[in-house]
């Protein structure tokens, strides 16, 4: 069997990160023929998600032929033996920490040569949300309570770092640079699409932005969950950390139309799982394919 492992006390990165890698190996898994389980013991979300299917800690197995492979933040480790081994995995339990994708290699392998990865890849995140992580009644509570009745959302997602949240990390990118015009430019996308019946749904590192978004579209449409913003990779500032959850989910199954920074992956886990296809580029407003959003790094199929 194949396990994806978030441990305690260990780093996985943040919920797109790892999404990244659970796809991975849920993908492997199929493709060798093997079981897939998941072993999430860094923060407990099972009062957000239901994945007891796939739930490791419930099978209370101890066995001494297993394997940790460890490949965080660096795609290419294993790329030379995916792609061209005849035996993988070989032991009962192979343990995986990793965010990146690297079932993409497997899928260059003489034997896996016949199968199509975009089409396999795209199904697995399609079904993330209604089959792998399945929403507790308590996180749709709060998804309804947010919604309520509102048609036409446009899920519009910033990154611009962890130095704007209650972190340690430095971290920074560009996103809020010029975001008059970003966002004047997206208000006109969306007159062009619903006229001016629609909504909108914020989310974002950075809070100052939310005084933006207000002023260019309007408060009575603008949707914000204002639970503390955090991030799943630092430590918790609050035991509540459903707003990661909450957000993402929005984005995904409750927009119908949907802006993301393509330099995250929390905002490309939402358009991989969207249930439409009106994705765009918050930079650029350029329309997205997702294939190209299947890995930051090396992708070889496009």
């Amino acid at each position: 069997m194949l396990v994806i492992q978030y441990l305690k006390n260990k780093g996985g990165g943040g919920l797109g990160d790892r999404i990244v890698g659970l796809i991975s190996i849920k993908l492997m898994s199929k493709l060798l023929k093997k079981d897939f389980y998941i072993l999430w013991e860094r923060e407990n979300i099972k009062q957000y998600f239901d994945y007891q299917k796939y739930d490791f800690s419930l099978l209370n197995i101890k066995s001494k032929d297993s394997k940790i492979y460890r490949s965080m933040d660096r795609q290419k480790k294993f790329k030379e033996y995916l792609m061209n081994s005849d035996e993988l995995f070989t032991e009962e339990i192979s343990f995986f920490s990793l965010n990146q994708e690297i079932s993409q290699y497997l899928y260059k392998n003489k034997l896996f040569k016949e199968h199509n990865y975009i089409q396999d890849i795209l199904n697995e995140y399609k079904i993330i949300y209604t089959d792998i992580l399945r929403p507790t009644n308590y996180l749709l509570e709060k998804v309804n309570k947010l919604i309520l009745d509102k048609r036409n959302i446009v899920g519009i997602q910033i990154r611009c770092g962890d130095c704007y949240m209650n972190s340690n990390s430095s971290h920074i990118t560009d996103n809020d640079t010029d975001i008059h015009s970003k966002l004047l430019n997206i208000r006109n996308l969306c007159e062009s699409k619903f006229d001016n019946d629609y909504n909108i749904f914020f989310t974002t590192d950075n809070l100052k932005i939310l005084d933006d978004i207000n002023f260019m579209f309007g408060e009575s449409r603008v949707i914000y969950n204002n639970d503390i913003i955090q991030h799943i990779d630092k430590n918790a500032v609050d035991s509540d950390i459903s707003k990661v959850f909450v957000d993402n989910y929005i984005l995904s199954q409750k927009t119908d139309l949907l802006i993301i920074c393509v330099n995250s992956n929390y905002g490309r886990l939402a358009a991989l799982t969207s249930n439409h296809d009106q994705l765009y580029s918050f930079t650029t407003l350029d329309i997205l394919n997702r294939k190209t959003l299947l890995s930051k790094h090396e992708n070889l199929f496009i």
